[in-house]
């Protein structure tokens, strides 16, 4: 038995002193990448915010509506090469039981570990028409850069380029401290946008305006977005912005008109399910990266003692009581003792005993 479990400690000792030699420079690598078949789907909800409807039967401004935009991001591998992901996101914003607004379909090639815009596999972007939503968009290619859907692995408490589709350019995304969401861990990240010109559009139904004549504007994108990443992982596990986007006309004694107007910000569920799920996942990698290599150490340096002691360590065996040492180390010669018989007479007695006393006495 003491055998066996000197064996078995030795393999666990083995087993977690390798561990913690590969914990940094092999495991914690493998498992810090972005997955190549990537599905995911968050919602954003913003109340009382205005809203700019275009359709068919012309434009319509909206007052005090509840807003959706849902994005799902879909990972496709045949388009992958390197070490890069590919992922396509849809995004569709529409009034909550009410009609769809926009709708678009961008493809981004990103770093699997840096989580860093790359450009290398075809990155696209199509805006659909929300008067058919059906028609396939055309698909125009892209050159994006920076961060474009979550944060690098082990993030810092630094300044990051991010990728904003209105302005189609990185913006400078500021750390700003670090709160805790739904029990997570998460760094704070800000970044104030605009107000900025994004493009220019002539003959816009003056009715928007308050006018009879058509109207030049300028579309003005001003946001503020702030994201919670969890700092282990990357992931955003919340994301606010507080939307300002409208046209300016030319005409600066009218009014301006939203595009986009309002707070929106992911809704407490998906929050939830980002805290839940990339919070103990940070948590693991967290300890891979900066413990496991010592646990495995330790651990397995003091399984492989206890088992080489377990296994190899003898016991001493005690020599039987009445194989003569005791005797042999006095001087004793055995072969008196069968000479010497307990019931013998005195005489016989008294003459052992004398010779016995000389013998001895020579050996000295």
């Amino acid at each position: 038995m003491r055998r066996t479990l000197g064996i078995l400690s030795l393999i666990l000792g083995a087993f977690a002193l390798l561990l913690g030699l590969l914990a940094k420079p092999v495991i914690y690598p493998s498992l810090t990448k972005v997955a190549l078949d990537q599905d995911s789907t968050s919602i954003s909800r913003g109340e009382n915010m205005q809203a700019l409807q275009v359709s068919a039967d012309g434009v319509a401004k909206l007052e005090g509506v509840t807003l959706l935009s849902t994005r799902r991001v879909v990972g496709i591998p045949g388009l992958a090469e390197g070490n890069n992901a590919f992922w396509q996101t849809t995004v569709r914003s529409e009034v909550e039981d009410g009609p769809l607004l926009t709708l678009s379909d961008e493809g981004v090639s990103l770093d699997r570990t840096t989580a860093m815009a790359t450009n290398c596999c075809g990155d696209y972007i199509a805006v659909g028409d929300a008067a058919a939503p059906d028609e396939e968009a055309e698909r125009q290619p892209i050159q994006h850069d920076g961060l474009f859907f979550k944060f690098p692995f082990d993030t810092q408490q630094e300044d990051y380029p991010y990728w904003d589709g209105a302005l189609g350019r990185s913006v400078t995304a500021e750390f700003q401290g670090e709160e805790t969401i739904e029990g997570a861990s998460t760094y704070k990240f800000v970044m104030a946008l605009g107000p900025e010109e994004v493009s220019e559009s002539e003959g816009l139904p003056g009715a928007l305006f308050g006018t009879d004549e058509p109207v030049d504007a300028g579309r003005i994108d001003q946001n503020t977005r702030t994201l919670w990443v969890e700092p282990n992982t990357g992931a955003i596990i919340k994301g606010l912005e507080e939307q300002n986007v409208h046209f300016a006309p030319r005409d600066t004694s009218l009014p301006t008109v939203p595009i986009t107007v309002g707070t929106i910000g992911y809704t407490d569920e998906t929050v939830a399910a980002n805290a839940d799920e990339f919070g103990s996942s940070g948590s693991t990698l967290a300890i891979i990266r900066d413990h496991l290599t010592w646990i495995g150490l330790v651990a397995g340096l003091a399984l492989l003692a206890l088992g080489a002691f377990l296994t190899l360590g003898g016991s001493r065996t005690p020599r039987p009581a009445g194989d003569g040492a005791g005797y042999d180390d006095a001087g004793y010669d055995p072969e008196y003792d069968d000479t010497y018989d307990a019931g013998a007479d005195g005489a016989e007695d008294t003459e052992l005993l004398t010779r016995r006393m000389h013998r001895e006495r020579d050996t000295h």
